[in-house]
């Protein structure tokens, strides 16, 4: 009997001495399990690339969803990484409507059409990322350069476009003379 109870003894010291290490362990998984994304939330201010001439933001001073899209990625030069995601859906939606909204003829050509595409397609796998719970803090950065990219290439060629009309223009004026 006197085994017994020293067997009983240290059978419910080995069950206590566990159950606190079980505790303590749940406990550093619960630390473990915050969100990458809200560990690394510095802002990371990226280089302004390409900006509008002032005879392009003339021709485009009255298309609504290219001066929306402006506003919007303006944002995203100075953005974290959790900021992008959360607004990334928005920014899909408004690549849409700038694609769907292009008026502009001289801009309908294919190699603005492709500079769309692409700033739309850049945006659309930014929002994709929101859906992943675990997404890696680099790869969201990295989909916000291609994103700034993508829009200062369109920037750059709505400047190219502005600059051959205007030599276009010239040209026939000195022909003129």
């Amino acid at each position: 009997m006197k085994y017994l109870k020293i067997e009983f003894l240290i059978l419910l010291i080995f069950f206590y001495t566990s159950c606190i290490k079980n505790e303590g362990n749940s406990n550093t998984n619960n630390l473990i399990k915050i969100d990458s994304i809200q560990i690394d939330d510095e802002k990371e201010i990226s280089n302004i690339g390409e900006t509008l001439l002032p005879e392009s933001k003339k021709k485009v001073e009255n298309w609504l969803e290219y001066q929306q899209l402006d506003q919007l990625l303006t944002n995203f030069y100075s953005i974290s990484p959790n900021e992008a995601l959360n607004l990334s859906q928005e920014l899909s939606t408004t690549t849409k409507q700038l694609k769907d909204s292009l008026k502009i003829d001289r801009f309908k050509e294919p190699d603005v059409l492709i500079r769309l595409n692409v700033l739309h397609n850049s945006a659309l796998r930014l929002a994709d990322m929101a859906t992943i719970p675990n997404i890696d803090v680099k790869e969201v950065k990295n989909e916000i350069k291609k994103i700034l990219n993508a829009y200062s290439a369109l920037i750059a060629k709505i400047n190219n476009i502005t600059r051959q009309e205007k030599l276009e223009t010239e040209l026939k004026d000195f022909e003129k003379n």
